[in-house]
């Protein structure tokens, strides 16, 4: 098929280094400049369809099997096979207009990327698509300028790593995330976002917009998506669940820590936040209205009631079992609640010491006295006061009766007068 490629290896070839090449039939005559390359979707590696040819202010369609051969800087085709440019069809995808330049989530990097170019590689005379470059080095090939470029980095820096350092995503990782090919494509192994910190998955939706957020999104499990929209901006989460069938935003929100979904939901509007209270199982809704009673930045608006609670009457050992059966279910475990069958607090003990005491001691002889407690109404400054003061990793929040109606965490804590600044 073709003579020679541009490429330093032959079998390989840019689409920076077809893009503006002239095209000619056999007899020399320019058919136009090559602006585009249509791949097929069907196949993990697509191969290029056609090459759409600019001539004057025409786009005209150049059939893959009508080219004869390729040379640098050059492509013979046969003139009888151009055709008008065909109207996109859905297994086929226009790789400047769509992929070029656009965003890619990279999953291993967590981070949101730009495609500079694309890589393909000669295949039984085929051209097939087989990454996608996202590095500056690719935008360096785009702009004309890597050769004048690589000779002062090589005269300058010998050993510099943009020498050897293209960042290549392999395009059999790389699915279409909507409907619109293109706009913006992702990993499609859904292990690996469930693999990602939720914190780094929240920020990659941060980086993407409303459209392609929602997409992402969509793709999520229900278990992935509560741990991101726990760690996204009130804006990103109150965007997303309004973008998700109401069953599964109810899924989401059942997964979700009770104060979690209630700062959630006190973010959507009335007639949308009774609909998915209502959708949810009644045990998670009932604790989720509770907690929206209370001004959002209260003890009680903060509080989870995600915790353990025991009678004095248990033994370590059944303890220790109750913590195991719930381990899965609770954001954050350190210390486990002493309360009275009234439900008032009694005492506190920590896991460290249950897992130091015999099997056989009752809760009640290891229990100690709760430094400190909290109102409902307490204010944000109160709760982070109490934390500091006597270092505790929760602080429990009381009734007047002294019952207690769940616990605020450090890291609540944190986020909040971290977001005061």
């Amino acid at each position: 098929m073709p003579e020679k490629e541009a490429s330093q290896d032959p079998r390989f070839v840019y689409l920076s280094e077809l893009l503006g090449a002239p095209v000619h039939d056999a007899a020399g005559r320019p058919i136009g400049r090559v602006c585009e390359a249509v791949v097929a979707t069907r196949e993990t590696y697509p191969p290029v369809e056609a090459l759409v040819v600019r001539r004057g202010r025409d786009r005209l369609e150049l059939p893959w099997a009508a080219i004869r051969a390729r040379r640098p800087g050059r492509i013979e085709a046969e003139a009888s096979a151009v055709v008008p440019l065909q109207p996109p069809a859905p297994d086929r995808i226009r790789l400047v207009e769509e992929i070029l330049d656009q965003q890619i989530v990279d999953v291993e990097g967590a981070k949101v990327v730009r495609v500079n170019d694309l890589h393909f590689l000669w295949v039984k005379g085929m051209l097939r698509l087989v990454h996608v470059d996202v590095g500056f080095r690719g935008l360096v090939r785009r702009m004309g300028w890597q050769r004048g470029v690589d000779g002062a980095v090589r005269l300058l820096r010998p050993g510099a790593r943009y020498l050897g350092a293209d960042q290549l995503l392999s395009w059999k990782l790389i699915q279409p995330l909507s409907s619109a090919p293109g706009k913006v494509r992702i990993d499609v192994a859904q292990r690996m976002l469930a693999d990602l910190h939720p914190s780094d998955l929240a920020e990659i939706m941060e980086d993407l917009d409303r459209q392609q957020r929602a997409v992402l999104f969509g793709r999520l499990d229900v278990e992935t998506a509560a741990d991101a929209l726990e760690e996204a901006s009130p804006e990103v989460t109150t965007q997303l669940l309004e973008h998700v069938p109401p069953e599964k935003a109810a899924d989401i929100l059942e997964e979700m820590a009770p104060d979690e979904a209630a700062d959630v939901l006190a973010e959507l509007p009335g007639h949308t936040r009774r609909e998915l209270l209502q959708a949810m199982e009644r045990p998670e809704a009932n604790e989720v209205r509770q907690l929206l009673e209370y001004h959002p930045r209260s003890a009680g608006g903060l509080m989870t009631t995600d915790l353990v609670e025991l009678r004095r009457d248990v033994t370590v050992d059944e303890a220790l079992l109750e913590v195991r059966r719930r381990a899965d279910e609770l954001p954050i475990l350190h210390e486990i609640f002493v309360v009275a069958p009234s439900g008032r607090l009694e005492g506190i003990c920590t896991l460290k010491d249950l897992v130091a005491a015999e099997p056989a001691l009752l809760v009640g002889k290891l229990m100690r006295e709760v430094p400190a407690t909290v109102a409902p109404e307490a204010e944000l400054r109160e709760v982070a006061g109490a934390a500091s003061k006597y270092n505790m990793v929760s602080v429990p929040v009381v009734d007047e009766a002294g019952t207690l109606k769940g616990i605020v965490t450090v890291d609540d804590i944190l986020s909040e007068v971290l977001n005061e600044r």
